[in-house]
């Protein structure tokens, strides 16, 4: 029943607008997880988008979504743990884009990522602009007030901006932020206790070159007002099987005493994947495609300064 009436509804909001689209999707999962000593417990987890676009007569087009959440679940290829328990509709204000010519325009109060670092939610703008030409791509966002609606305190005033340029095999990319978030008083949720100030400028270059079926890739990051760091890194490709190599030095130390190692497999049905670092962290990450959108996963972590992790289980993706 509930899916007759969720059919409905949607025929009759796009009735009343000729080129307007609203369509559904999202993930089922069901899994056995557990982190640290923790015994595997059973979880279930529902991610159901709705998302409405529309284009006008001149060319201009609108999308943005909503979202509703409930359940555990299993992040097993991503930060390796256990969310925790949603339940709802999103009930913040959503992201709104709008098209034309090549060019998109995004709107969202302090919801905007910062091209510095998407994870810099504590300096994330209200609105942002993207576009390319040529081999040439560019975006801009930047914080339009210093109200932060969701909560009591201030927020900072930041902008940021990035530019690409790619020609053949080689892909050049630079992105810097007028502030990277160090003034920010978060707790372990990233939730702000206090007010913000003024962090420090920061910005990141990065090259990359594909030779056949080897990718070399650099980066220098100055990391605002942290140690600046540098790494150089490889991957190559040998049929079904995927070698990859970065070191990386900050100041103070050497380059090469930060590396990362990885090892993937793609053949068929099946991928699996295999990384390790410095602090002797492993990840181990298997998936199974049953067929239709539906696939089976077994995924570990451990090792020096990780969280131990395993989880298996069944994603349907819709």
């Amino acid at each position: 029943m509930k899916k007759v009436l969720l059919t409905t509804t949607a025929l009759v909001m796009t009735a009343g607008v000729a080129s307007a689209e609203i369509s559904f999707g999202g993930k089922v999962q069901t899994s056995m997880a557990a982190t640290g000593a923790n015994d595997m417990t059973l979880n279930t987890h529902i991610d159901l988008n709705a998302t409405v676009s529309a284009t006008a007569d001149n060319g201009l087009s609108m999308s943005t979504s909503v979202g509703y959440d409930a359940g555990i679940e299993a992040d097993y290829n991503d930060d390796f743990t256990i969310d925790g328990a949603e339940s709802g509709w999103g009930t913040g204000a959503p992201e709104v884009a709008l098209s034309f010519e090549g060019f998109t325009f995004t709107a969202q109060e302090d919801g905007i990522d910062n091209l510095y670092d998407g994870d810099l939610a504590t300096v994330a703008g209200d609105f942002g602009v993207a576009g390319s030409f040529g081999g040439v791509s560019f975006a801009f966002t930047s914080d339009n007030d210093d109200d932060d609606p969701s909560s009591a305190f201030t927020s900072i005033k930041a902008t940021s901006f990035s530019v690409g340029y790619t020609a053949g095999d080689l892909s050049v990319s630079y992105a810097s932020t007028s502030d990277d978030g160090t003034g920010a008083t978060v707790n372990a949720s990233g939730v702000r206790t206090a007010n913000d100030t003024a962090g420090a400028a920061a910005s990141v270059i990065s090259l990359s070159y594909k030779m056949g079926d080897a990718t070399i890739t650099a980066k220098s990051d100055n990391e605002g007002a942290a140690d600046s760091t540098n790494s150089i890194g490889v991957s190559y490709a040998m049929g079904d099987i995927t070698v990859g190599y970065t070191m990386a030095g900050d100041q103070g130390a050497s380059m090469g005493d930060d590396y990362d190692l990885s090892l993937g497999y793609k053949a068929g049905a099946l991928s699996a994947s295999f990384a390790t670092n410095e602090d002797s962290r492993t990840r181990l990450v298997a998936e199974y495609d049953l067929g239709g959108a539906t696939a089976f996963f077994s995924s570990q972590q451990g090792g020096t300064n990780s969280t131990d992790f395993q989880a298996v289980g069944v994603n349907f993706n819709f």
